[in-house]
C-alpha cells in the first residue's frame, strides 16, 4: 500500500516542532558559550597584598618605588647623588603640580625613570592621567611597550599591586578580552592598546580607571580620553622625554615650534579640575637649544647636570697625552688591533689609578662599560679621546660647544694620515722654498719646517722641539726634558737665548734632501716673540742675528677680527711692507717683525690640510705610518674657528672666523708652527693660483688727489 498523503496541516505541524528544537538548541548554546566565555572573562577575586608595608613605604617616596619594584633597571645601580635630586624634583612636581625642566647627561637612566615614575603616578593615583610624549613614533610606541612590561610582567608589581596587574596578568597577552574581562562580576573597564593604557576598574583601588597614553611631541595637542560615563578626562600629568633631535635643536625656527608645541598645546592640554605636574627631561644638544630656552626661562624651576664635575689633576699630561697615545695606538687595517691598544691603555690606567683619578669627580661611579672599563672616569677620558670634546661638551656636560662654528673641522686621524711616504727632511721633487717656524716657550720650543711649491702646495718635511723628547706622546707642561735640565744654574733667559741659538742655527745651517736629487735650504725662518715678558728678549735675539731682517725675522700673532681692519687695507708708508696674511710695519726703537693675521692664516692652512692627499695647494706630511704623527695631528685640531658677523661702517657687515681652542684643549704650538711657515711662504713669493700679480688698488691720499686735479 502507498504511503499516506500528509495534510497541510501536519506539515505546518512538524515545521513548528523543527524550529522549537532548533531554537532550543541555540539557546542551549549559547547558554554553554555564555558560561564559558564568564568563566574565561571573570578573573574572580583579587588576591591579596603581599607586603603592606612595602607598598605603604613607597607611595610617598619615588627614589624608593623605583630602586625597590624594578631591580632589573633604576633598581639595578646604586643611584647618584645627581640622581636622587633629580629623582625628589620629579616626585615633588608630581605631587604638588608645576612646572620641571630637568637637563642631564646621556645614558642617565632618564627615560626608563620617567616611564616607571608614570607607573607610579598612576599606581597610587597620585595622578590619575599621565601622557608621555616622545621625540616622535618610535619613541612614544618604546615609551608604551616599556610601561606595557611592566605592568604584565614584574612579579613585584603583582606582588603588591595586584587590584592593577592581576587584572592585566589575567589578559594574557590578549587585549581582545578587555571588553569582556569581570571581576566579581563587574567589568574592569580596561583598555590594552598600542598607544592607550586604561588600568581596571576595581572597587577601592587608588588606580581604578587611570589612564596613561604616549604620544610623539608634534602630535600631542589635544590629548583627552572619553570614559565609559561619557566625561572627558585630560591630562594631569604630562612627562616630555627627549623631544628634541641633533636636527631640531640646531635650528632656531624649529627650536620655537617646538617651544609653541610645549607652551600653546601641551600646557594648555592639561585639566583644569587641579594644578598640572608637567615635567620635560633631556639633554642640550645644541646652543640656545630648546633646553637651554626652558632653563632661562623663569616660568620653568630646573637643572642643569653634568656628567664630570671636576677634571683630572692629570687631565693633560696623563689622559690626554700618555693614556691617549696608547689608546690611539692601533693600525685600523689590523683586526683586533684597535682592541689590543685598548687592554693596553685600560692596563696603564690600571698602573697609575691613584695618579689618575686625582681631583677628578664624576656624577655617576657606576656609569662605565663593564669590564672593559675600570671606572666611569675612565668612561669620560673615552669618550673625550675616542668622539672628541664636540661629543662629550653636548652630550655629557650638557654645555657644547658653539655651533657657530664651522661644520667642516680638521679631525686628527684626517692630518696624520696625509702621510707622502718621503722620508724625514726630504722635499718632495716640486719644492721651491724651504720655510720654517720657531715657537717660544720656557721648557721648550718648538718648530716646523715645510717645503712649499709656489701654488702653496706644501709639504711637512720636519718638526720637533729642543730639547728633543725621548716619548713620542708628551705634552709641553710635563715634557721630561726642558731647557732648563740643559742649563742647570742658569738665569730662564740664559736658558731660552742658549735653544734659540742652538735651533736657528741648525736650521738655518741644515740641508734638506730633494726628491730626486738636490740640497734645499731655509730661505726664511720666523721666531714667535708675542710671549709676555719674553717679547723684547725674542726681538733683540732676532735684531742680533747675522741673518736677521734676511732669512730670520722675529713674528707676532694677532687676531684681526670682522671689526678690524685687514692688513691689506693698511697704507703704504716708508718702510712697511705688506704681503698675504702679514705686515711689516716701520721699525719701532729699532727692531721690525712680522705681524700675523692670525685667524686668516689658520683658515688658510686648515682649509689645505682638508684637501685630499695629492690635491694641488693641499699640505702633506712625511713619512709612511699615520701614528707616528699623532701628536702632531692633535696639536693641528686643537683650535676650532667660529664665524663672527661685525658692523663695518654705516651699513655693513663683516663675516670672519676666529679662531678659539677648544675645551678641553690640547697643546697647540705645532699647529702655531705650520701657520708661521705658510706666512714665511708668502714672503718667499708663494701665492694661490689665480691671485699672482693682483694688488689691492691703493687709496690716493689728500694730496695726491689734489696734485691729480691740477693735472
Amino acid at each position: 500500500m502507498g504511503k499516506a498523503k500528509r495534510t497541510k496541516k501536519q506539515i505546518a505541524a512538524d515545521a513548528v516542532k523543527t524550529e522549537s528544537q532548533a531554537r532550543a538548541h541555540r539557546n542551549l548554546m549559547a547558554r554553554k558559550s555564555r558560561a564559558q566565555t564568564e568563566s574565561v572573562s571573570e578573573i574572580g577575586p583579587i588576591p591579596a597584598v603581599v607586603n603592606h608595608r612595602r607598598k605603604s613605604r613607597c607611595r610617598k617616596n619615588l627614589f624608593a618605588f623605583l630602586t625597590t619594584y624594578f631591580p632589573h633597571s633604576t633598581g639595578l645601580s646604586p643611584f647618584s647623588d645627581d640622581h636622587k635630586r633629580f629623582i625628589a624634583a620629579m616626585q615633588d612636581c608630581i605631587l604638588r603640580g608645576g612646572r620641571r625642566i630637568n637637563v642631564v647627561y646621556r645614558e642617565f637612566a632618564k627615560t626608563t625613570i620617567a616611564e616607571n615614575s608614570i607607573i607610579w603616578a598612576a599606581l597610587y593615583g597620585h595622578r590619575v592621567f599621565g601622557l608621555l610624549t616622545g621625540v616622535n613614533t618610535d619613541a612614544s610606541t618604546a615609551n608604551i611597550e616599556s610601561i606595557k612590561s611592566e605592568l604584565s610582567t614584574n612579579e613585584l608589581l603583582l606582588a603588591d599591586f595586584p587590584e592593577v596587574c592581576f587584572p592585566v596578568w589575567e589578559l594574557d597577552g590578549k587585549p581582545q578580552r578587555c571588553p569582556s574581562q569581570t571581576c566579581g562580576g563587574e567589568h574592569t573597564l580596561m583598555t590594552w592598546r598600542a598607544d592607550v593604557l586604561v588600568l581596571p576598574t576595581v572597587k577601592g583601588s587608588p588606580a581604578s580607571g587611570n589612564i596613561i597614553i604616549a604620544k610623539p611631541y608634534a602630535k600631542a595637542r589635544g590629548v583627552k580620553f572619553k570614559r565609559p560615563d561619557g566625561t572627558n578626562a585630560r591630562p594631569d600629568l604630562i612627562l616630555a622625554d627627549d623631544i628634541q633631535d641633533d636636527e631640531s635643536a640646531a635650528n632656531p625656527n624649529q627650536v620655537k615650534k617646538n617651544l609653541n608645541i610645549l607652551k600653546k598645546n601641551l600646557i594648555h592640554t592639561a585639566a583644569h579640575n587641579r594644578q598640572a605636574a608637567i615635567i620635560v627631561n633631556g639633554t642640550v644638544i645644541a646652543k640656545n637649544d630648546m633646553m637651554e630656552v626652558l632653563l632661562d626661562d623663569p616660568a620653568w624651576d630646573g637643572v642643569r647636570i653634568s656628567f664630570m664635575q671636576c677634571k683630572s689633576a692629570v687631565h693633560d699630561s696623563f689622559w690626554l697625552k700618555e693614556y691617549a697615545a696608547v689608546r690611539r695606538s692601533f693600525d685600523r687595517s689590523i683586526v683586533g688591533d684597535k682592541e689590543r691598544a685598548w687592554r693596553e691603555a685600560t692596563a696603564l690606567y690600571a698602573s697609575k689609578r691613584g695618579e689618575a683619578d686625582a681631583g677628578c669627580v664624576v656624577s655617576w661611579v657606576h656609569r662605565y662599560n663593564k669590564p672593559i672599563e675600570l671606572s666611569a672616569i675612565q668612561h669620560a677620558y673615552n669618550v673625550i679621546i675616542d668622539d672628541g670634546p664636540e661629543v662629550f661638551a653636548s652630550e655629557y656636560q650638557n654645555q657644547p660647544l658653539d655651533e657657530r662654528a664651522t661644520s667642516q673641522r680638521l679631525t686628527a686621524a684626517w692630518v696624520a694620515a696625509k702621510t707622502n711616504n718621503l722620508a724625514r727632511a726630504t722635499s718632495p721633487k716640486a719644492g721651491e722654498f724651504v720655510t720654517a717656524y720657531i715657537d717660544v716657550h720656557m721648557r721648550l720650543l718648538y718648530y716646523v719646517v715645510v717645503a712649499w711649491s709656489r701654488d702653496f702646495t706644501g709639504s711637512i718635511i720636519d718638526y720637533g722641539t729642543y730639547p728633543r723628547q725621548p716619548l713620542g706622546y708628551f705634552a709641553q707642561q710635563s715634557a721630561p726634558i726642558s731647557m732648563a735640565d740643559l742649563s742647570p744654574g742658569t738665569t730662564e733667559d740664559a736658558w731660552i737665548l742658549a735653544g734659540l741659538t742652538v735651533l736657528t742655527n741648525t736650521l738655518l745651517g741644515a740641508a734638506f734632501v730633494r726628491e730626486g736629487g738636490g740640497e734645499m735650504h731655509v730661505g726664511q725662518l720666523l721666531i714667535d716673540a708675542k710671549w709676555g715678558e719674553k717679547n723684547k728678549l725674542v726681538k733683540q735675539f732676532c735684531r742680533r742675528h747675522p741673518q736677521a731682517g734676511t732669512r730670520l725675522w722675529a713674528a707676532q700673532g694677532y687676531g684681526v677680527g670682522p671689526a678690524q681692519k685687514d692688513f691689506a687695507e693698511y697704507r703704504p708708508e716708508p718702510g712697511s711692507r705688506n704681503g698675504f696674511g702679514w705686515r711689516i710695519a716701520p721699525p719701532t726703537d729699532g727692531d721690525r717683525w712680522v705681524t700675523i693675521d692670525t685667524n686668516l692664516m689658520k683658515t688658510f692652512v686648515a682649509a689645505r690640510l682638508a684637501l685630499p692627499l695629492g690635491t694641488p695647494g693641499g699640505i702633506d706630511i712625511f713619512g709612511m705610518d699615520p701614528r707616528e704623527h699623532a701628536l702632531f695631528a692633535d696639536h693641528c685640531v686643537s683650535e676650532a674657528p667660529i664665524e663672527m658677523t661685525a658692523k663695518r661702517g654705516i651699513g655693513q657687515m663683516r663675516t670672519k672666523e676666529v679662531w678659539e681652542w677648544l675645551m678641553p684643549h690640547n697643546d697647540n704650538h705645532w699647529w702655531d708652527c705650520l701657520c708661521g711657515c705658510a706666512v714665511g711662504a708668502s714672503m718667499l713669493g708663494c701665492c694661490v693660483p689665480g691671485q699672482e700679480g693682483r694688488e689691492r688698488k691703493r687709496r690716493m691720499t689728500a694730496a695726491e688727489m689734489m696734485a691729480k686735479a691740477r693735472g
